[in-house]
Order: structure tokens, then sequence, then C-alpha cells
């Protein structure tokens, strides 16, 4: 076999390869939207309850302030009801103060609805959660950044039904990975904590992982966000699953490309350093 037979036989073997990946994506797609749905049903309603126009802006405006960003069916609906879903943790956690809002492409949509229709935004917001969350910069949360996360991870995970020390990842938690948004926040668990590593330009996690210590066992408890008795069980049911490991993550975002260095970052602090910029609810009417 020569050298021209050898590359056409592999450009064909790539396009079959490709067509067959593009395939296999578009039929397992329904079954995925299906299973976001079911995630967090509260969510699911207000989200299906947001007007076509704010979609219309986001489309064309998000791309602008979050490069990367797709804005296609698919993408709209991870972020709109990843969106609902950071809601629906404040309603419920607003007896334990702010929640800090752990994904850009969620906020994208809060960016979007701000700009076209605030007064919309607020009226959609008391329908679905009972009151109006203003977006707020973290430090302005009245609470540190680290203790705000961990009141949006023990909300996220409650509104999922899934256990707060992991390792399955609420939508909220898993968005920015699970749409390789640049600059956005990948999460996941390791050694048995939560971390997460900023994405790069090529839809990657990468540089340091930043542990988020707050939202261990232990830390939940003395925040009022997990009682002892539940404590006591989710150790239990780890300590009796321990053969499965308790790394990684269900959330879809890929990690095995990931670069830099393994080593733990500091989670003080606002911005990217502790995997949100902004977030809202508290106590309060």
């Amino acid at each position: 076999m020569n050298s021209t037979t050898t590359t056409t036989t592999f450009s064909l073997t790539a396009r079959i390869s490709a067509r067959m990946g593009a395939w296999w994506a578009r039929h397992r797609e329904p079954r995925r939207r299906a299973a976001l749905r079911r995630r967090c049903p509260p969510a699911t309603m207000a989200a299906g309850q947001i007007p076509p126009a704010v979609r219309a802006v986001w489309a064309q405006q998000a791309p602008d302030e979050f490069p990367g960003l797709a804005v296609d069916d698919a993408a709209w609906l991870r972020c709109s009801l990843g969106l609902a879903q950071f809601f629906e943790v404040c309603r419920i956690q607003a007896p334990h103060g702010a929640c800090a809002l752990p994904s850009k492409a969620a906020d994208s949509v809060w960016h979007a609805w701000l700009a076209a229709d605030a007064a919309g935004l607020a009226d959609w917001q008391q329908r679905h959660f009972g009151r109006v969350f203003d977006h707020q910069e973290t430090a302005a949360l009245g609470a540190g950044p680290e203790d705000a996360l961990a009141c949006t991870w023990a909300g996220a995970c409650r509104s999922e039904g899934v256990a707060l020390l992991g390792p399955k990842l609420p939508l909220l938690f898993a968005l920015d990975g699970l749409l390789r948004l640049p600059t956005g926040w990948a999460y996941r668990h390791e050694d048995g904590r939560l971390v997460h590593r900023q994405v790069d330009g090529f839809g990657r996690p990468s540089g340091d992982r930043v542990a988020h210590g707050a939202t261990a066992g232990d830390r939940l408890v003395a925040l009022g966000l997990m009682s002892q008795e539940e404590l006591t069980v989710a150790r239990r049911r780890q300590s009796s699953d321990s053969g499965g490991g308790s790394g990684g993550s269900s959330c879809g975002s890929s990690w095995s490309a990931a670069g830099g260095s393994s080593s733990d970052a500091s989670s003080d602090g606002g911005g990217s350093s502790c995997g949100s910029s902004c977030g809202g609810g508290g106590g309060g009417d």
C-alpha cells in the first residue's frame, strides 16, 4: 500500500468516525435532555416559563460577554435550567444565608435577562421562587465566599436529592464543565473533597485545583447546612461503598485532558479563585 492510498484510507476512516460520532450524539441528546429536566423539577418548570425574547437576547449577547459559550438549543436548556436551579437553591437556603453562583454559564442568562427586562425577571422570580433575588458581587453577599459557596452546594444537592458528601455533582456545579466554557469553573470531587479548576481556552480544566473545605462534612454541620445525624449516615454509606472509590465525577465533564499542577490553591477570596463571582439570596422577605 503506497502513501497516497494510506492517506486516503485514514481520511475516509476519520470521516466515517466523525459521522458516527455526530449520529450518536444526536441519538442520545433527547435522553440527556430528559434526564436534565428530571434533576430538579421546580427549576425545570420555572425555566420553561422564560420568555423567548430573553433567549434571543442571550443568544446575541452571551457569546460576546462569555467567549466560547455555545448558544444552541442544548446549551440554552442547560444554562436556563442552571439559573433556575440557582434561584431554587436560594429559596431553599434563605434561612441559612446568601448563595454564591458557581457557574458562569448560568450567570450568562441572568445577565441577559437583566439587560432585556429586569422587571419581567423580578416577576418571574416572585412567581416561581417566592421572592426577588438581586444580582450581587460575591464580596457584597454578607458572607465569606467559601461559606456562600457551601450554602449553594448544600442547597443544590438537596434540590436534586444527591449526597452532600459527593461524588455526584448537581447540575449547577457541573454546568461550566459540561459546556466546556472557557474561564468557567469545572468542579469535581477529588480525594473525597470538592475542588475546581478553571476551564481554559480549549474547554479543558487547567491549572492548580482549588479545594473547598467549607463543603466538607464537619464544616457543613458547623454552618448548620447538614445535621450531625445526616453526616453520620453519609459517612457510614461512604464507608460501605469505599470499594468503588470516592473520587471522580458523574457530571459528564472531562478531566482526562486536564493540564497543570495537581497541587491545591487557596480557596479564600473572590472571583475565579473561589469558583464564583456573584450570587444572591440570603435571609429576609
